[in-house]
């Protein structure tokens, strides 16, 4: 049923708090909601005490009265305009109106001279603590009526404050925590956005109010506790947090908990540099590090506590409660007691995000990602023997990224896996390419520690070759040593699979990472590649001679083949050379090359370093 929207005969007058009535109405999250049994309850009730067939709970909006909830009318709202409810706003009393027709302000009423054809209204203003009505709730009849009597005023004042009540409950409920029952990240929000703006500026300069956030562990403690020991023991770790940090505040501060092991309060005391402020975030710190007791087994997690003063944040609670974390972040990372906030750290913060949330675009996109080709020569020919791909993003507003910034960051999201495929993709069209125009070098690829970590990486590598039409011994992967200590299982079963499959297999950066030259006899690797920090030196520096001459030595006594990289000049060249080294890369060779770069180069014939050198 849709209401007639012709004129009213009076306007309804708008309240002298108009906007910060209607702010306080969207704060209470009652607006277009579903139904809800509490509130049907109380208009029943009202339409029985009042002897009504119609009775509602009527929020007032901008432009337009939306019932809560109603009982004997079918509409689900009705423009403001008409609304009797939107002239009981300013009311300090009920608005009775004992015959709409007799009444100036609503003769010529639509919902008087049409559905519902209301003669009789009596409302009650739904009144915040602060004065500001969101509604009424409010009976009416068909038929005029005397004026309420006594007994009838109270019994809609008392289901007024019935309402007003349930209203508050229900948005308690919303802003509370349910493990531990304190203030959530919404309250929080809230009462940071309520406090006056220039509160810092009436305060003497050494007395600021500053945000507290307490990391009680690192997310993937919390998430391991959680599926070791199962949510009630998570649960119970949480509420034994709160217990801690609660007795270490100062009187009157209010806790939040704004997120699993995560909690903030703000500090309303003197800056750091009388001691009050440090005195305090040391109880704290002192109060979280025993480890929680859970069935008698003592469990000791990473804690972290960052701070910033609120007039050192942007405004707003997002920003203040944002700017804490990152200064918790920092402190968990650096394994400090607690971090302030640092602006240059959380400006990189946001620029890895940027690049983040930009590198999906990026997959999708014509002209940001590109794989550049470095040649690698045979140190006893000087013939090139391959390349390896290197991805190159140039972002659209931050230009060129190195993939040492963003490759880290994508293996710390679920963005490394399609990244790789994209990697891979993109190498074996170019191969498949270049094998048609008679160019048969292989190319080697680099593959993430995670990518290991997945089950079915070697069998998604297989439907890719087959889809592009790419031999198995045209690629070869190259994996950093630490990445084969992660999931050793798994990393081997995936190696092994790629091996099976027909694919070399190169140890990248070998000498940086955590494992021992012992390794090397249980990976089922072809190559061993030196990192280039032992490389660039090895004409002058001894101990570097001393490691790369045993590497080569042990790695060919295994059977692999050894590639240097980062050559950089003669010398290193010819050291290697006459070392047993196998192959080479670096830019005393060639720097990356786009593919048709890469195909110039080429055609130009064989390396000759003497050449370079001179």
């Amino acid at each position: 049923m849709t209401l007639p929207m012709t004129p009213a005969s009076a306007l309804p007058p708008i309240p002298a708090r108009e906007d910060d009535r209607l702010a306080a109405l969207q704060r209470y999250e009652l607006l277009d909601t579903p139904a809800e049994p509490a509130f049907d309850q109380i208009t029943r009730l009202a339409a029985k005490l009042l002897k009504v067939p119609v009775a509602l709970i009527s929020l007032v909006d901008r432009d337009r009265q939306w019932f809560k909830s109603r009982i004997g009318l079918p509409v689900q709202e009705t423009p403001r305009d008409h609304a009797f409810c939107a002239h009981a706003l300013e009311s300090d009393s009920l608005l009775v109106v004992t015959d709409a027709r007799q009444d100036e302000r609503f003769a010529g009423n639509p919902l008087v001279t049409g559905d519902p054809n209301i003669r009789f209204y009596a409302g009650a203003p739904l009144r915040t603590a602060d004065g500001l009505a969101l509604g009424t709730i409010c009976v009416i009849d068909d038929q005029p009526r005397a004026a309420l009597t006594p007994e009838e005023e109270e019994a809609l004042r008392d289901l007024s404050a019935m309402t007003m009540a349930h209203i508050e409950a229900r948005r308690a409920v919303g802003y509370l925590h349910p493990v531990t029952a304190l203030s959530n990240r919404f309250r929080f929000l809230a009462d940071v956005d309520a406090l006056p703006a220039d509160a810092t500026m009436a305060e003497p300069a050494d007395f600021r109010e500053t945000a507290v956030v307490i990391d009680t562990a690192a997310s993937q403690q919390y998430a391991e506790l959680t599926r070791v020991l199962g949510q009630v023991c998570a649960d119970a770790f949480e509420v034994d947090c709160a217990r801690r940090i609660a007795a270490s505040l100062p009187e009157r501060t209010r806790l939040y908990h704004v997120s699993p092991a995560r909690f903030t309060c703000i500090l309303a005391g003197h800056d750091a540099a009388d001691g009050e402020l440090a005195s305090t975030l040391h109880r704290i710190s002192t109060a979280i590090r025993s480890p929680f007791q859970y069935q008698g087994v003592p469990i000791a997690t990473s804690s972290g506590i960052g701070f910033v003063h609120r007039s050192d944040s942007p405004p707003g609670g997002v920003e203040l409660l944002r700017a804490a974390t990152s200064a918790a972040h920092q402190s968990l990372e650096e394994q400090k007691p607690w971090c302030a906030y640092d602006e240059e750290q959380d400006r990189a913060a946001h620029r890895a995000f940027l690049l983040l949330r930009s590198l999906t675009e990026a997959m999708g996109a014509q002209d940001q990602l590109h794989i550049a080709y470095q040649p690698k020569v045979d140190l006893r020919t000087d013939r090139c023997i391959g390349a390896e791909a290197l991805l190159r993003w140039t972002h659209p507003a931050l230009g060129p990224i190195s993939p040492a910034e963003f490759v880290p960051l994508a293996e710390r999201t679920a963005l490394v896996r399609p990244l790789t495929e994209w990697v891979i993709a993109a190498v074996l069209g170019q191969v498949s390419h270049w094998r048609r125009r008679g160019i048969a070098l292989p190319v080697s690829i680099n593959i993430s520690m995670l990518d290991l970590g997945t089950g079915d990486f070697a069998d998604r590598v297989a439907a890719m070759l087959d889809r592009h039409g790419v031999r198995a011994d045209w690629i070869d992967f190259e994996v950093t040593e630490s990445a084969l200590m992660t999931d050793r299982a798994e990393v081997d079963r995936q190696l092994h699979r790629l091996r099976n499959l027909g694919i070399a297999v190169e140890i990248d950066d070998f000498g940086t990472g955590q494992s021992a030259l012992s390794y090397l006899k249980d990976i089922p690797a072809t190559a061993v590649k030196i990192d280039q920090r032992f490389i660039r030196s090895i004409a002058a520096e001894r101990s570097d001679q001393i490691m790369v001459r045993s590497t080569i030595e042990l790695a060919h006594d295994l059977g692999y083949l050894v590639v240097a990289e980062g050559v950089e000049t003669a010398e290193a060249y010819d050291w290697l050379r006459l070392h047993g080294c196998d192959f080479g890369q670096g830019y005393l060779i060639s720097r990356p090359l786009a593919p048709a770069a890469f195909e110039d180069w080429l055609a130009a014939g064989a390396f000759r370093p003497a050449a370079m050198s001179a």
